[in-house]
């Protein structure tokens, strides 16, 4: 049987990484949401900054080592890409190490959650609307069921970055595309959820197709006419 989460990151800390300044145990174990599946994810500053995969006491741990300057990149380059996943641990971490200095990081982290990535410029939100226009049409226009599977997976990834960042929201990847757009707009993402599973159950896509036109309207719509982009 698994040992305690958090007993087993306080070991893995002083085994792999004892000298090290910080540590923040995250993930779904710290949210209450953990699963046969979770792992363990734990911030670390240290010196040299690395990303490693382990498995300790039947536990696989992601650790995200970082020194100070390369945390405060990292969390900054976040602000400008929209995804925040070290800003998110960081943030509802809990504190395995460091203290005081911890909680003035994961503070920081809350801050920035709070506020948001970066705004997006026109030229980028164009760029979104003209990718989402493209493979709208794409998938208007098939009749080969098996391309549209891969069409609408696409047009979601686009979909849900230019709604989120259209908003001034985080974006996110895999199941964090649905949560991330749950916390923005429950209805919205219970919506689109009911669209795909239309499509994904009895390959309707005019639901899907219509509820996208209707996030493109106020924006001006599909996208293709004197589009315009510098390589």
């Amino acid at each position: 049987m698994k040992r305690d989460a958090f007993q087993t990151a306080r070991a893995f800390i002083d085994s792999y990484f004892p000298d090290c300044k910080i540590a923040v145990l995250s993930g779904s174990v710290v949210r209450g949401e953990e699963t046969p599946s979770s792992d363990l994810d734990i911030v670390v500053i240290d010196q040299e900054p690395f990303r490693k995969s382990y498995y300790y006491c039947e536990w696989p741990i992601e650790a995200f080592v970082h020194n100070e300057d390369s945390l405060e990149d990292a969390l900054f380059i976040e602000t400008q890409h929209g995804v925040p996943l070290t800003t998110r641990m960081c943030a509802e971490g809990t504190v395995l190490k460091g203290g005081s200095e911890a909680e003035k990081i994961k503070e920081q982290a809350k801050r920035s959650l709070i506020e948001g990535p970066s705004a997006l410029s026109l030229s980028k939100l164009d760029e979104l609307r003209y990718a989402i226009s493209d493979k709208l049409d794409d998938l208007e226009g098939s009749t080969i069921p098996e391309e549209d599977v891969y069409s609408v997976s696409a047009l979601i990834e686009s979909l849900h970055q230019f709604i989120l960042r259209s908003n001034k929201r985080w974006v996110g990847e895999g199941k964090w595309m649905y949560r991330s757009l749950k916390n923005y707009d429950e209805a919205l993402a219970g919506r689109l959820t009911k669209c795909l599973q239309s499509f994904y159950t009895r390959q309707e896509k005019g639901e899907l197709i219509r509820f996208v036109d209707e996030i493109l309207a106020p924006y001006g719509g599909r996208l293709f006419h004197d589009y315009y982009a510098r390589f």
